[in-house]
């Protein structure tokens, strides 16, 4: 059996493309870096929200970091979803165990606004009430 020469193509250009897809799905991350640099650099010495929201986020982990030694189980009692998220990716970055609140933790963490504090919040932690 013979193969027909333009199915013998359409197969070739159906597998070039699939690797194009694949390449540019491959190139995403570098591409949102590269733009997220360039936003750096071109709004320094600005005051803007994404930098603002990034350097919160710098100054929580190295909180977290500085009060929580590794190894301590911990809950995170955060009403914010987004900043709770956050702080559970930190946790897990520095060798600290995150419970949920009906496991046995070392540690509760919080937020608590503060305007006197770097970026208006600050990081807290206390012993779980028994």
């Amino acid at each position: 059996m013979r193969r027909l020469p333009s199915l013998h193509t359409a197969v070739r250009l159906l597998v070039a493309a699939l690797c194009g897809l694949a390449l540019l799905q491959a190139m995403r991350p570098a591409v949102y870096s590269t733009r997220i640099g360039w936003d750096t650099v071109r709004t320094a010495g600005q005051q803007h929200p994404t930098r603002q929201y990034r350097e919160k986020l710098e100054y929580l982990s190295r909180e977290l970091h500085r009060q929580v030694p590794a190894g301590t189980k911990v809950v995170i009692v955060e009403k914010t979803v987004d900043l709770q998220m956050r702080l559970v990716e930190f946790a897990t970055l520095y060798g600290i165990e995150v419970v949920d609140l009906t496991g046995r933790a070392d540690l509760e963490v919080y937020l608590q606004p503060d305007p006197a504090a770097p970026h208006g919040v600050r990081l807290l932690t206390r012993k779980p009430a028994a």
